[in-house]
């Protein structure tokens, strides 16, 4: 059997792209297109999030590859795969042989035997294994050393700063984690030392045990024809009874039913949701303003760089706009790296201009989160505005977190924290940008532990990162006719749709104060901006054209109270319940899978309503 697919661990991949497998008493879903291994389960208890290889560039980035399968044997309880994957990209060429093999006594093993071609330079080869929080976060876990010594741990409760070189789960080679009573899952390495981070801090919902520690030195040259060889082993560990399988589900094709009830009170205030300025620079038309008005934006986000030239004029465009959709400007000022500022151009516009300003987020060029100089340095000048001044990061959460931890953060001198999100700092497929969801919820819990009960500001919410704030290098420009690195094709997708609105559940349930999302026009925002799209052949919009995510937003305006009705599957549906003076008003269902899902619910004062949502759909039901 050979067959060749492209891509490695990272592209959009479908339900029917995952393959069921079994080992005893473990089950689990292989995906052909990555080499992925997904979902390794007891039962209902999930053992393992993922285990995947990753050939990580000298900027971090995840190099793609073709993968070849050369053999796939299924049984009842156990299977053995072989493929081979090969990873080109610039100068990169690497190719390795895998093997997958699962047993019938529940032992899971997975080889990597890898070769460079060529001689490049690399940030990490090697395998992840990924924890899922919902089982771990705070449970007891033992770590292996490479010494052979035991050491009696626990997975962090709260997301835990990721500080190069002072990882907690570190030299490993092996981790466990209790499961059930008396079984652990038991994850043995050969082949490199791996330590654990914390993967909520990008919100990936995972702890990820990856090889070659962060404490040395990066990136590293690889020469041409050395050797890759590694292996990860998943076994469980009882002492009791031994685990028994799970029974062999025969699914239909009608989905089974999801029932939920209602609540009759909201659980509480719907966060402030705003829109960013179009980056591509072009003004909103009449339509575009009526359009968003009747979205109901409580803000406008604007960045505003005191190192440009022309500093003002973004935010005199910004605040045109505003002033026309009747909202208050989100301020984001960016000092410059270095040097001093002169911000009087600015700060006079802001004054005569009628347009409110409702806060001022502060940041400084090359810095990850806002320190105690450049917080004094915005106080000092635009303090006279009399808005609320905060402190964050425009990257993710990770900064925030780190810089809090190392005590370089001015949270104590500020009004608020503020940082960014976005679902694929290490992933891009359907599955795990869908999963990212249960971490945004992780990111407010952890800020509000520390944030000493100022308001929580996540701005913005993206598809894809705006930058790379971990780069070692320069990135390279697109190709001619590839899109730029921040554009994903997806944002005018029901996938966009559905992945946004189970972001607005997620930060509602964790009472996040406010959100700002994406752009206004283009293939960054909500609707395409009227001149169209700058590469049709690649983000395949309509002039003028309003985006699926438009409609997300458009169910959840004007409601100002909210309640997450309560799923044991959450990266498989979400429901929002929205109330107007505490009554419920609409109850908005999303189908955040490619598969149908049925939903039955009770409400208050209502009967019972029935909805079938078809792949990534979208619906609401006014009460």
């Amino acid at each position: 059997m050979l067959t060749e697919t492209l891509l490695c661990y990272g592209q959009p991949n479908r339900p029917a792209d995952l393959i069921p497998l079994r080992a005893g008493p473990l089950t689990m879903l292989y995906d052909p297109t990555s080499g992925m291994v997904r979902r390794i389960k007891l039962g209902e208890i999930e053992v393992l999030r993922g285990i995947y290889v990753a050939v990580r560039d000298r900027n971090w980035g995840t190099v793609p590859a073709t993968i070849r399968e050369r053999s796939r044997q299924v049984a009842s309880d156990s299977f053995h795969v072989e493929f081979e994957c090969e990873h080109r990209q610039g100068d990169i060429h690497f190719v390795w042989q895998g093997l997958i093999a699962g047993d019938a006594d529940g032992t899971l093993r997975y080889e990597l035997n890898g070769e460079a071609r060529t001689t490049f330079s690399r940030n990490r080869i090697g395998f992840c294994v990924l924890h899922p929080i919902r089982e771990c976060a705070g449970m007891p876990a033992k770590q292996i050393r490479i010494d052979g010594t035991e050491v009696a741990s626990r997975f962090p409760d709260l997301i835990e700063p990721q500080i190069f070189g002072r990882s907690s789960f570190r030299e490993l080679r092996g981790i466990a984690h209790a499961i059930a009573p008396e079984i652990w899952a038991q994850v043995d390495f050969e082949g490199d030392t791996f330590e654990m981070e914390d993967q909520r801090n990008w919100t990936d919902a995972s702890f990820k045990t990856y090889c070659t520690p962060l404490a040395l030195p990066f990136p590293v040259e690889v020469q041409a024809g050395s050797t890759i060889r590694q292996m990860v082993t998943l076994k469980l560990v009882s002492d009791g009874a031994r685990p028994q399988p799970a029974p062999i589900v025969v699914t239909s094709e009608e989905p089974a039913t999801i029932h939920l009830t209602v609540p009759d009170s909201p659980a509480g205030r719907m966060p402030a949701i705003g829109l960013g300025v179009a980056s591509h620079g072009e003004p909103l038309g009449d339509q575009e303003i009526c359009n968003f008005r009747q979205l109901r934006l409580a803000h406008l986000r604007v960045d505003v760089r005191l190192a440009a030239s022309q500093s003002v004029a973004p935010l005199r465009r910004a605040a045109r706009e505003a002033e026309r959709l009747i909202v208050p400007l989100e301020l984001a000022l960016h000092l410059p790296r270095e040097g001093e500022i002169d911000p009087e151009e600015v700060l006079q516009f802001l004054k005569q201009q009628s347009t409110p300003v409702v806060r001022i987020l502060a940041l400084r060029e090359g810095e990850p989160a806002t320190s105690i100089a450049t917080l004094a340095c915005v106080q000092k000048h635009f303090g006279v505005l009399g808005v609320p001044i905060g402190t964050g990061s425009d990257c993710n959460f990770c900064e925030l977190n780190r810089e809090h931890a190392l005590g370089r953060l001015a949270l104590q001198h500020s009004d608020f924290a503020f940082w960014s999100i976005n679902p694929q700092v290490h992933a891009t497929d359907h599955l795990s940008l869908m999963e990212s969801l249960e971490a945004q919820t992780a990111t407010v819990v952890a800020a509000r532990a520390f944030a000493s009960g100022r308001p929580l500001v996540i701005s913005p919410v993206t598809l894809k990162p705006r930058f790379n704030p971990v780069a070692t290098g320069n990135e390279p420009p697109p190709a001619p006719g590839q899109l730029p690195p921040q554009v994903d094709p997806r944002q005018l997708s029901h996938f966009a749709a559905a992945w946004t609105l189970g972001s607005i559940a997620m930060l509602s349930a964790a009472a996040a104060n406010s959100i700002t999302y994406y752009e206004t026009t283009g293939w960054r925002g909500v609707q395409e901006c009227a001149s169209g799209s700058p590469l049709p052949a690649r983000f395949p919009s309509s002039p003028g054209a309003l985006f699926p995510v438009y409609q997300a937003f458009s169910k959840v305006a004007g409601f100002d109270q909210v309640a997450v009705v309560p799923t044991k599957l959450p990266e498989e549906v979400s429901v929002l319940a929205l109330f107007s003076a505490s009554r419920l008003k609409r109850m908005v269902l999303t189908n955040l899978t490619g598969s149908p899902q049925k939903i039955q619910f009770v409400a208050p004062r209502a009967l019972a309503r029935s909805v079938l949502l078809k792949s990534y759909e979208v619906a609401h039901v006014d009460i």
